[in-house]
């Protein structure tokens, strides 16, 4: 349930960030939540990013292909040699789900770094 929150949380805070900053927004979400919720293995927080990336671009893809009828992804697909709309979907979902997944492994590593630093400061 807790994990649910925290992809629910990426996929908010990115479809708000979307509005103001770039394609990269959905990696600040990642790093954002990933700062605000204590995720205890790095393999969970990249899954973690993966799914609410995924979800967010593959989602939004899905939208704006279904509003114009499948067209504008088919004349895509043709300029990168005939790939189906389908697979530009897929596509773009895993390269959201990959910016998600490094923004919230950018996060967990950022807090052991520092962890690890205040753990050692108080051993001296």
């Amino acid at each position: 349930m807790r994990n649910l929150v925290i992809v629910l949380s990426i996929i908010v805070l990115g479809a708000i960030l979307h509005q103001f900053l770039p394609w990269w927004s959905i990696w600040c979400a990642g790093l954002l939540v990933g700062l605000a919720f204590s995720i205890d293995r790095a393999v969970l927080a990249f899954a973690i990013g993966i799914t609410g990336g995924a979800i967010l671009w593959g989602g939004y893809a899905l939208w704006l292909n279904l509003q114009n009828d499948g067209v504008m992804a088919s004349r895509i697909g043709e300029l990168f040699g005939g790939l189906s709309p389908a697979i530009l979907l897929l596509l773009t979902a895993l390269f959201g789900g990959l910016f998600g997944g490094l923004g919230t492994l950018c996060a967990y590593f950022g807090k052991m770094l520092f962890h690890r630093n205040l753990a050692a400061d108080s051993l001296k």
